[in-house]
C-alpha cells in the first residue's frame, strides 16, 4: 500500500481528453486500454482519471533482459531420441503419370 501523502499533495489526475492529448491517442483507444485493464486508471464516480506519474512510467519503454551467452550455447538434452526423417518413395505411377489400359487419365470433355 502506498504511503500516506498529505492533502493537496498527491500525484496529478489527468482526464480522459488529456490522456488522449499527451499519448496521441483516441478517446475510443484510450478506452479499450481500459477496457483490458491495460492502462492505469481510477474511476471517480462515472469518470476516468489517469495518475501521471504512473502514466507515464507506463509509457516508457521496459529494458529487456538479455540472456547470459554461456545459457544460449549450452546445447539441449531431450528425453526424446533422434529419429532420421523418413524416406518417402512414391510408386512409379505417381512420377510418371498414370495409364490404366494404355489409354491417358487426362482425357478431355
Amino acid at each position: 500500500m502506498s504511503p500516506a501523502v498529505p492533502y493537496g499533495q498527491g500525484t496529478r489526475m489527468l482526464a480522459l481528453n488529456e490522456l488522449c492529448e499527451w499519448l496521441n491517442i483516441t478517446e475510443r483507444h484510450a478506452r479499450k486500454l481500459v477496457e483490458r485493464g491495460a492502462i492505469p486508471y481510477r474511476k471517480v464516480g462515472h469518470l476516468l482519471r489517469f495518475p501521471e506519474a504512473e502514466i507515464e512510467e507506463w509509457s516508457r519503454p521496459k529494458p529487456r533482459r538479455a540472456r547470459p551467452r554461456a545459457e544460449a550455447k549450452q546445447p539441449r538434452i531431450s528425453a526424446i531420441p533422434k529419429r532420421s526423417p523418413a524416406r518417402v518413395v512414391l510408386p512409379k505411377s505417381l512420377i510418371e503419370g498414370t495409364e490404366e489400359d494404355g489409354h491417358d487419365q487426362r482425357r478431355s470433355a
